[in-house]
């Protein structure tokens, strides 16, 4: 398998249910297209807390900057904010890995303009 691309949901102004729309975590992780409006969701079903990194490509001075932990907790769900450009790699997508996808769905919301 290769890292999949989520499909983006349009916020309404009304609001919209978290838990709707989302996919299974790919083992390959996923991708979507950076925009500072993005917001994205990660549920989990298991009785432990998940792990999810959130790769950063940047550099200072020739040092990888660290990537993103971000730790889903038991029977929650976890709502990240908008990415800066530092999380944009090359191809203009932000890019999510997971240490154990079983039991984590996971989509990405747009909010309105």
């Amino acid at each position: 398998m290769a890292r999949t691309d989520l499909v983006v949901r349009s916020m309404p102004r009304a609001g919209i249910a978290l838990g709707v729309g989302l996919v299974a975590a790919n083992a390959d992780g996923h991708a979507f297209d950076h925009s500072p409006r993005r917001l994205l969701v990660i549920k989990n079903s298991n009785g432990t807390a998940a792990a999810a990194t959130v790769q950063i490509p940047a550099t200072v001075e020739g040092q990888d900057v660290v990537d993103l932990p971000v730790t889903i907790p038991a029977n929650d769900s976890l709502l990240l904010p908008p990415f800066s450009a530092v999380y944009r790699q090359a191809n203009g997508k932000v890019y999510i890995d997971y240490a154990a996808p079983a039991g984590l769905t996971v989509g990405v919301l747009e909010q309105p303009a």
